[in-house]
């Protein structure tokens, strides 16, 4: 952990209020941004778990994204043992936890998965394979707004590019990855989409093996169950989006043109000509000088006042009044009264399949040594 010294780096500006997940990589906490009074998530990478180039990337490919169903990044803090990435907290669940042993009717699956695809094409317009696409890391609010997070394994590719790297999570894992081959980064995450929308009307994986080779033969030999209540668009979606040969698997291009999938909202760039002197105007209100601002804004500097004007610029993009009625910092509650907007259907006559979503968490294969 870092010293005490170095935790005042981020104790100056943010107040943790408590702890939301964890795993291998380390932690993410909830706090709260005091000059801002902004709940915000904060990714606690330690060094001796992360390579200092993986965690490098992450911050890379986290400034280049900037899409409304995408977590929004604000500010990274490095000490000698740690980097904390601040970034937009979601208040919600993930994808896993609001399904729960339910599953979606085609319907309420569509919302969703158009916004989880809206995200992934922002990302594969810019060439980036996410290459972690899976329920636990697919958050929604209690608005129904959906954003894709957790950009650790993520990769930015060169034309023509393949990865060799062995990572991912195993149920989601394309067949080429699990053959231990080179493969396409974009085409994996279209084959990690086929088996989201899969598990969304289904309520089940497509193929479920406990081991890397089990689940390479089952894809290779066997064929998915197809439950008689899907819609033909839908089946023939998934078809395309699961095929085994990945140059006659769909891209994400020719996805947002789907039956199935109907009309897809077009991201706008958010327009900062106004937002910007906004921002500027508030921080100077707050004791910030206005040279200062520039200076660090124009020279990229990861330092407080980036993260400040970051957060103000995000909260005013959202539409969001930059005066609070309640101090978000004295509410640690991270889920809060949250209620799934959508109407989950329990399967009544089948049992919960035995590995089922919870599983997959204990089948995440990190990056091959």
């Amino acid at each position: 952990m870092a010293s005490p010294l170095e935790e005042n780096i981020l104790e100056k500006d943010f107040r943790i209020l408590t702890s939301l997940a964890s795993g291998g990589f380390g932690e993410v906490k909830l706090a709260c941004h005091l000059p801002t009074h902004t709940q915000v998530a904060v990714k606690v990478l330690e060094k001796k778990k992360n390579s200092l180039a993986d965690i490098n990337t992450e911050v890379e490919i986290l400034q280049l994204v900037e899409h409304k169903n995408i977590v929004n990044f604000f500010h990274v803090i490095d000490t000698s043992t740690t980097t904390y990435l601040i970034m937009e907290y979601v208040s919600g669940k993930d994808l896993d936890l609001f399904l729960g042993d339910s599953i979606l009717k085609e319907d309420d699956t569509r919302p969703i998965f158009q916004q989880v695809v809206s995200g992934v094409h922002f990302l594969h317009q810019k060439r980036i394979a996410h290459r972690d696409i899976k329920l636990e890391n697919i958050l929604i609010d209690r608005a129904g707004n959906v954003k894709l997070c957790d950009f650790g394994m993520a990769r930015q590719l060169a034309e023509g590019q393949m990865l060799e790297e062995f990572c991912g999570t195993l149920f989601y894992l394309a067949p080429e990855i699990l053959a231990r081959k080179p493969y396409d980064g974009l085409a994996g995450d279209m084959w990690s989409l086929g088996v989201l929308l899969y598990v969304l009307v289904t309520g089940q994986f497509p193929y479920e093996e406990t081991t890397s080779e089990g689940m390479y033969k089952v894809i290779n030999t066997t064929k998915y169950p197809i439950p008689y209540h899907l819609s033909k668009p839908c089946i023939i979606l998934i078809e395309q989006l699961l095929m085994v040969p990945n140059q006659h698997r769909i891209t994400i291009f020719q996805l947002q043109e789907s039956q199935w999938l109907g009309n897809i909202k077009e991201h706008a760039a958010t327009e900062t000509k106004e937002i910007i002197p906004k921002v500027m105007a508030t921080m100077c209100t707050m004791g910030y000088n206005h040279e200062e601002i520039v200076s660090s804004l124009k020279h990229k500097q990861p330092n407080n006042l980036t993260a400040t004007f970051n957060i103000l610029k995000y909260k005013l993009s959202c539409g969001d009044s930059l005066q609070q009625n309640q101090d978000p910092c004295l509410n640690s509650n991270p889920e809060g009264a949250f209620q799934p907007l959508l109407p989950l259907k329990r399967k009544a006559s089948e049992p919960s399949f035995p590995s089922s979503i919870g599983d997959a968490k204990r089948c995440k294969i990190h990056h091959a040594q």
